[in-house]
């Protein structure tokens, strides 16, 4: 498993309590991960991001994969990796090599060695408007998560957005990651929790202020408990709903036949 999926993995489970004496405490996790996205003025768009200490990086708009060693001090102890539009086996080695955990990339023209690896996570682009039928291909994918952008959203969400999201969540049983361009408000983030979003993107050009506000929003969120359903009760929910009312329907009873 990847640094990457084991935070992913921790925000939506909650952290372990801590070992040692005295009363057992779980470390604080937020409700939803902060990915920072790095798109432009890589260098000093790293350091930015990283002095927020969000739960991970994702650098794109890169030129090569020599750029990145430029960036490797920046980067630092915090989770990091790589968004581009297509992968080759030989570039994905090359960026785990180099110490990215993540990399992003798109359905055509990234190679199937490109996703092999267990120490790197793997992130699908798609578009919101992707087609169910497509979603439920993709879902069968070695892939660990898929990010799409909800770039109409503001932060005051419509029932259209959570729609958008609604019938992505309930065809993957994948990390949703959804690409932002303001942060949402306290309750919307409950919602789009419930949703089925496991983590928000935004972009470093959104500024530091609104960066470490959105996380003190994150953090601020009350434990998920029952309200986020699990990923397999997500897949196919019209299904599952047809077979509850036809369990719900008793056959006749022959007997009260016979005593007419």
């Amino acid at each position: 498993m990847s640094k990457f999926t084991d935070r992913l993995d921790e925000i939506n489970e909650g952290a372990p309590a801590r070992m040692g004496f005295g009363p057992a405490r779980a470390a604080k996790v937020p409700g939803l991960a902060l990915i920072v996205q790095v798109s432009g003025d890589h260098k000093a768009g790293a350091a930015t991001a990283a002095e927020v200490s969000p739960d991970g990086i994702i650098l794109s708009g890169l030129s090569g994969v020599a750029q990145v060693k430029d960036l490797k001090d920046a980067l630092s102890g915090v989770i990091w990796g790589v968004r581009t539009d297509a992968l080759s086996t030989a570039d994905a080695k090359a960026y785990e090599e180099d110490g990215s955990g993540v990399v992003a990339f798109h359905l055509k023209g990234t190679a199937m060695g490109a996703v092999s690896s267990e120490e790197s996570a793997t992130v699908l682009c798609i578009e919101p408007d992707t087609g169910i039928e497509v979603l439920r291909d993709i879902n069968a994918l070695p892939i660990d998560a898929v990010l799409f952008p909800m770039s109409g959203a503001s932060s005051s969400w419509t029932l259209d957005d959570l729609a958008t999201v609604a019938r992505i969540s309930g065809r993957l049983n994948k990390y949703l990651l959804a690409e932002i361009t303001e942060p949402p408000s306290a309750d919307d983030l409950k919602v789009l929790r419930t949703a089925g979003i496991d983590a928000l993107v935004l972009d470093v050009s959104a500024g530091k202020e609104v960066l470490e506000s959105l996380k003190k929003s994150l953090m601020d969120m009350p434990k998920a408990g029952s309200e986020k359903s699990g990923r397999a009760n997500a897949i196919l929910p019209g299904v599952v709903y047809s077979s509850q009312r036809e369990d719900a329907a008793p056959e006749p009873d022959e007997d009260d036949d016979d005593d007419e």
